[in-house]
């Protein structure tokens, strides 16, 4: 069953300081069978709960083949090299991990 990484993205940032996270991030999806099937910033929210408020701007979602390969991506050496490149220059995004649907 395929699992998903989804990051809600914040504007604003360092967008210089993301550089070298960003050419080198995808290419730590490889290893896992990631795959980035979307990234957008064109969100058209319709539907939020008025006391939790969510307004993403611009998504990811990355395709895993199942749930332990999302979470041994995460977790590998390669990526958390990255993961203080994005933290430093933009701060945390809201990112969660989930398992697909069991055909």
């Amino acid at each position: 069953m395929a699992a998903y990484v989804i990051f809600d993205v914040p504007p604003g940032g360092d967008l210089e300081a993301m550089k070298p996270y960003r050419e080198k991030a995808f290419d730590t999806l490889i290893p896992y069978g990631g795959r980035a099937i979307v990234r957008t910033n064109e969100v058209d929210v319709r539907e939020v709960r008025c006391d939790r408020g969510w307004t993403p701007t611009r998504l990811l979602i990355v395709e895993f083949p199942n749930l332990a390969a999302a979470n041994a991506w995460y977790v590998s050496p390669e990526y958390q090299a990255l993961l203080p490149l994005r933290i430093n220059a933009i701060g945390p995004d809201n990112m969660v991990i989930v398992a697909g649907i069991d055909d």
